[in-house]
């Protein structure tokens, strides 16, 4: 479901094949295929030794506690008896900048760092803004029997980002929308190995994360626990239930299971599920009991890319072209011309645009080429299909309404009261057209952030807004641009520094991020992206350039004004 980066020198990595934190340091490559669910070799944290100076009992801790353990028993041996009764290892996790280590004086032993992330109780991780600094006196102290000991620990863990990206990986857990009809990724951080795929199977009988409640489905009314899950050599992973399953309806099971594979398969080595409820296997698939994301995938976070054809703008008509076709080839869609955006539905058979100033939407089939006026509205900026067949457009309007929807052929009303004021820039939904991206500018700050979709009758509103703009992936210096879906959890962003472009690949939590360049283009004005991975960058003077790789971006078309993928 991920597409593979390297990390940018302004990240480290901070989750094994998933996750990094920003820091400094050196580029390095990085699959997203390698967030494993087994733990591989384990070092078991170490007691602490007679006789330990403060430093090396600090040190002890910090290993300690980036290993779980049920109750972090060991982490606890380096704590007095007063601050091991108070400490709480399982209300979070605070991650720091590898480059820090603890600085040991005569006063005591005190971590000065940057902190680049943290993680809540339910494993939902908020980046750190720029440079925030990080500051903790461990309190050394002598016990009763004369070894030094800390007596203030951190609320939660305390974990540098290295330790952190060899003992935790991100779960991308899938919960049904309110809808019922599609599964959108809530993605969390869990422990390697098979208790943090324990936990993401306790996390999602739990919920959706706070913000995002809203707009998934709730918990089951039945509280159902789990007792162990088990990863077989075949990778199955096997989820034994505890509690009431016996009350759940047939439709009630086959849900849950859905959102428990689509979850478990988001961890390397887990190809399929096999669910228990108090000792009875689920058949709803098979006799076997083992269900894959093919048993589900009509409701998968994105489904297969239906086209590899690109629609571009072009002295204001519409134009198509395949993407490894000769750009001389490219065809004219329609016969409108004064376009102004454009916006391709995701099977290419409809485009929608943007004419006569901003002041009409229309689609174009692409076969017949008849347009249909679909919105009459004035200054209409920006035009997104969402997976549901709607469409979105932004006006140039920073207060009051910004958004307008059609759906059916209606106008439906459209809530931003949850999303931040200004105008909007840029807007991209996600694969399962429930969340959305967007750059948002006031005052002349912009900003980038998320938000979910809450689809009601006649009326859509915008919920759970989180900013990631600000961290140090994008720090204040590096203004966010454009953002595009290049997965079901994955953004690609256009950031301008001092007018340089740079395009980042993150996460849709502002955790993982790596540089893709380019390294030759100058004012960059638009990134369009499509959910299989491909993007285009187009220059402010209308040249563009297609992305092959990391850093590889080959120069493309000339003379276009708006691009949009499918």
């Amino acid at each position: 479901m991920r597409r593979p980066v390297a990390l940018i020198a302004v990240l480290a990595l901070l989750l094994t094949g998933c996750v990094s934190v920003p820091t400094s340091g050196p580029v390095e490559r990085h699959s997203p295929a390698a967030q494993q669910a087994n733990p591989g070799v384990e070092i078991a944290p170490v007691p602490p030794a007679q006789g330990a100076t403060p430093g090396l009992i600090v040190e002890g801790f910090l290993h300690a506690m980036a290993t779980y353990q049920a109750g972090y028993s060991v982490a606890r041996q380096f704590l007095t008896a007063d601050a091991s009764e108070q400490w709480q290892p399982e209300s979070g996790v605070e991650i720091y900048a590898a480059s820090s280590a603890p600085q040991v004086s005569d006063s005591g032993v005190v971590l000065t760092a940057s902190l680049v992330g943290r993680l809540d109780a339910q494993g939902t991780f908020t980046p750190a803004a720029a440079s925030t600094p990080y500051l903790h006196d461990f309190g050394l102290v002598r016990d009763n029997d004369n070894q030094w000991r800390i007596s203030q620990p951190p609320r939660g863990l305390l974990i540098s980002q290295s330790l952190f990206g060899s003992t935790w990986v991100r779960s991308d857990l899938c919960f049904w929308d309110v809808t019922g009809t599609v599964l959108v990724p809530d993605p969390r951080f869990v422990p390697k190995g098979t208790v943090g795929m324990q936990a993401t199977v306790r996390d999602l009988l739990a919920g959706p994360s706070t913000l995002a409640a809203a707009a998934l489905r709730a918990p089951l009314e039945q509280q159902l626990d789990v007792t162990s899950v088990t990863l077989s050599v075949n990778g199955v992973a096997e989820v034994d239930l505890a509690g009431p399953t016996d009350l759940l309806s047939a439709e009630a099971k086959r849900r849950l299971s859905a959102e428990l594979v689509w979850s478990l398969t988001s961890l390397e080595g887990v190809t399929a599920v096999r669910v228990t409820g108090n000792g009875s296997v689920w058949n709803l698939t098979n006799s076997t009991g083992e269900m894959n994301t093919g048993d589900f995938d009509a409701a998968a976070p994105a489904l297969p890319a239906q086209s590899d054809q690109a629609f571009l703008l072009s002295d204001g008509a519409i134009h198509r072209a395949g993407w490894n076709a000769d750009p001389a080839q490219s065809q004219p869609v329609g016969s409108l011309t004064r376009v102004t955006a454009i916006a391709a539905r995701a099977d290419a058979q409809v485009v929608a645009a943007i004419t006569d100033a901003g002041s009409r939407l229309r689609t174009v089939p692409v076969r017949e080429g008849t347009s249909r006026v679909e919105l009459a509205a004035q200054g209409m900026a920006l035009v997104r299909w969402t997976r549901q067949g709607e469409l979105l457009v932004a006006l140039e309007r920073s207060r009051g309404v910004r958004l307008r929807m059609v759906r059916d052929g209606r106008g439906v009303s459209v809530n931003t009261d949850a999303l931040p004021m200004g105008r909007i820039r840029s807007l991209a939904i996600a694969p399962d057209g429930v969340r959305v991206a967007m750059v948002v500018e006031e005052q002349g700050r912009w900003v980038l952030g998320v938000a979910s979709m809450v689809r009601e009758t006649n009326a859509v509103r915008f919920v759970g807004w989180r900013e990631l703009s600000g961290a140090t992936w994008a720090p204040p210096t590096h203004r966010p641009v454009d953002v595009g879906w290049s997965g079901p959890a994955d953004l690609m962003v256009l950031l301008t520094v001092a007018t340089v472009p740079q395009v980042v690949s993150v996460d849709s939590e502002g955790a993982v991020a790596a540089d893709v360049g380019p390294i030759d283009s100058t004012a960059s004005a638009q990134l369009a992206v499509g959910s299989d991975g491909r993007a285009v960058l187009r220059g402010s003077d209308g040249q563009t350039w297609r992305f092959v790789d990391d850093f590889v971006w080959e120069a493309w078309m000339p003379k276009v004004q708006q691009v949009s993928l499918p």
